[in-house]
């Protein structure tokens, strides 16, 4: 979540295509079974929820049971399992989503994070597992926000990091679980720390400080002196996901590199040093536990990540019995290698969570609790697609059972968040109802998107609404030209930055798309930046290459709200009345003007929202609005086109 806007992106599973010198139109993609396989009756979206994933999960200090995060059917609370019975049990009861949670190494309470109105101002509250009562800790105002390093060995102490003056700097603070007293530790002084980890002996913390687009430099505060020293600091290093070992320091860092990879930093060393591991892949996470005895590391693997497990070491991974390929994630025990959960799945399969460790491996959760049969789920395929510069963007398809070149299906766009973001073929509940409503969900990895090497994340700074845009109409020409896609009808959503890459499209090539959706999305660049704070203005700048409320010019040819006229096909927006990050105005003014103009457009506004959906009665109505939105203005083949009209891929766009 270290993209300026949050990516709102739906996630994929497929296998590997090349298409360079390949002519349009030619078919590249094995169906495979796919249009054998037995067409799925349309599910409800509920349906469709009870097959999501389990969210940050932590061993209990004891370790017989496990805690995670779980939506409820209101708000995301904390769950439990005991590991023995495999019963679950909902731990809190919260109206408000908890978006991160500690659990006390005595086992007496939950230390959980919660934005109780969406508007992204994050407060810690303790909850006591014994009696169920809820203390808040900390009281930021609407501007700010708290987010937390972690607690001290004994769990006295609660760990944070808690910005002021509009998010314009932030400080370090020592919170006191039972009393909520607090004393500062270290003070930004216009600088922005961001939390990283808790030394197992409760002697150091970890922390980051945020520069600019793609900087961040790593520092250690020893707790016992109160000095803090940098530990890697060096101009465009991008250090991040830093967690202690026994005797230092891991962390991930691209300097020096087209990738990430992993380093290390030895306590009284006057340098970090990146290691050697059994793949030379960029890094795509990395979580360490017990001390640093286990480190989950995801990794790039062609159009994908792997995740991978390494206990005492790095020079194997451990399999535990399970197909690696499958492996998708895992968490450990803070106190005993012995003791993992390990998740596996496929873009065809929800994920299943297996005991690994001392025992035998063993399931013990099944997240597909639907009653639909895996086999009914949509498959994906994975290729790169030349775009009009001949780079070769990433890009996942999930196909709905049935589709062929006889039952050629619509096709949905998923264009996602960040810019900092990619989309990866893992199995999404979301995504699966899409293709359960009969259409084929396209995932473009646009140029700037993040898993593909820094130089290519970096090819969308200063072009934003250029380049990117065009690589998304040069995929739409090659899925249009797919036998088995209804090309008469594509369509486009996106969220955050993909709501803006959204709009950017429809209004340079207003006849790509049959109809668009935009979630959360800015359209009017000046107004945007001029809404974030002024630490986080720097970063984006860095990323549009200007400051759009100096050059008049260039903020009205990039904003799509300046060109609304040109929008030739219906669209519908969604937008949390609580945005901070896209304020509801970015929207209102949209609306508005295509209002004005006689444009056909739905509106949306979930007055219990931020930038995102934290309740599910909203993200279900959302994305129910969409599809009937999508299906109400679908082109029957029984119809005629709008005289004048030519629906086709970059048709008599305005570029």
């Amino acid at each position: 979540m270290r993209g300026i806007i949050f990516a709102s992106a739906l996630i994929a599973f497929g296998i590997t295509a090349g298409l360079s010198g390949v002519s349009a139109g030619e078919s590249l993609i094995d169906l495979g079974g796919i249009p054998q396989r037995h067409t799925a009756p349309e599910f409800s979206f509920d349906r469709f929820f009870d097959t999501r994933k389990l969210g940050q999960i932590e061993f209990a200090p004891d370790n017989q049971s496990i805690y995670f995060l779980r939506d409820d059917g209101h708000a995301t609370n904390v769950f439990a399992i005991e590991l023995a019975t495999r019963n679950m049990r909902q731990v809190t009861h919260y109206a408000e989503s908890v978006s991160e949670f500690f659990i006390d190494p005595g086992g007496r309470y939950v230390i959980t994070v919660q934005d109780i109105k969406g508007n992204e101002a994050f407060d810690l509250y303790r909850y006591d597992l014994a009696s169920g009562a809820v203390r808040r800790l900390t009281v930021t105002d609407e501007s700010d926000r708290c987010t937390v390093c972690g607690l001290s060995p004994d769990g006295a102490f609660v760990y944070y990091a808690q910005t002021r003056n509009s998010r314009g700097a932030s400080d370090l603070w020592r919170g006191e679980v039972v009393t909520g007293s607090k004393a500062r530790l270290l003070r930004g002084e216009g600088r922005v720390f961001e939390c990283e980890a808790v030394s197992p002996k409760g002697r150091y913390l970890l922390f980051g400080e945020l520069i600019g687009h793609s900087e961040r430099h790593l520092a250690l505060l020893d707790l016992t002196t109160g000095r803090a020293r940098y530990i890697m600091r060096v101009p465009g290093g991008n250090n991040i996901d830093g967690d202690f070992t026994a005797d230092g320091v891991y962390f991930r860092s691209a300097w020096g590199s087209d990738r990430f990879r992993i380093w290390y930093y030895r306590f009284g060393s006057r340098t970090p040093k990146p290691l050697k591991l059994p793949f030379d892949n960029d890094v795509d996470l990395l979580s360490l536990y017990t001390g640093g005895r286990v480190a989950v590391v995801t990794y790039r693997d062609a159009l994908t990540g792997r995740t991978v497990v390494f206990i005492d070491g790095l020079e194997a991974p451990q399999v535990f019995g399970l197909p690696p390929e499958d492996i998708v994630d895992a968490a450990f025990s803070r106190n005993d290698p012995d003791f993992g959960i390990v998740s596996v799945g496929n873009a065809t399969t929800p994920l299943r969570y297996y005991r690994v460790g001392r025992d035998a491996t063993e399931l013990i959760y099944d997240s597909n609790e639907s009653g639909i049969e895996n086999g009914l789920f949509a498959e994906a395929r994975s290729l790169r697609v030349p775009s009009f510069d001949g780079l070769e963007i990433p890009v996942h398809l999930f196909i709905p059972n049935g589709t062929s070149a006889a039952n050629p299906r619509p096709a949905i766009f998923v264009i996602h968040g960040g810019p900092e973001s990619h989309l990866d073929p893992l199995y999404m509940a979301k995504l699966q109802f899409l293709a359960n409503r009969g259409f084929i969900v396209v995932l473009p990895n646009v140029r700037g998107s993040t898993g593909f090497g820094m130089r290519y994340a970096l090819l969308g700074n200063g072009d934003w609404g250029g380049a990117h845009i065009r690589d998304t109409v040069e995929v739409a020409r090659f899925v249009h030209s797919l036998d088995f896609v209804d090309g008469d009808n594509l369509f486009i959503a996106g969220a955050s930055f993909g709501g803006f890459s959204v709009m950017s499209l429809i209004t340079q090539y207003p006849k790509t798309f049959r109809a668009a959706a935009s979630f959360f999305g800015f359209t009017e660049l000046a107004t945007f930046v001029d809404s974030w704070p002024p630490y986080l203005q720097r970063r984006l700048f860095a990323d549009l290459g200007f400051d759009p409320r100096i050059d008049y010019l260039r903020n009205r040819a990039r904003s799509p709200l300046y060109h609304v006229d040109r929008i030739r096909i219906p669209l519908q927006v969604h937008q949390g009345a609580n945005d901070r990050r896209v304020p509801r105005a970015q929207s209102d003014r949209l609306v508005e003007r295509m209002r004005e103009l006689g444009r056909k457009v739905e509106y949306f506004v979930y007055p219990d929202e931020g930038h995102g959906f934290t309740r599910f009665k909203n993200e279900r109505a959302s994305f129910e609005r969409m599809v009937a939105f999508f299906r109400q203005h679908m082109q029957r083949h029984n119809e005629n086109v709008e005289p004048g009209v030519t629906w086709y891929p970059g048709a008599n766009d305005v570029r």
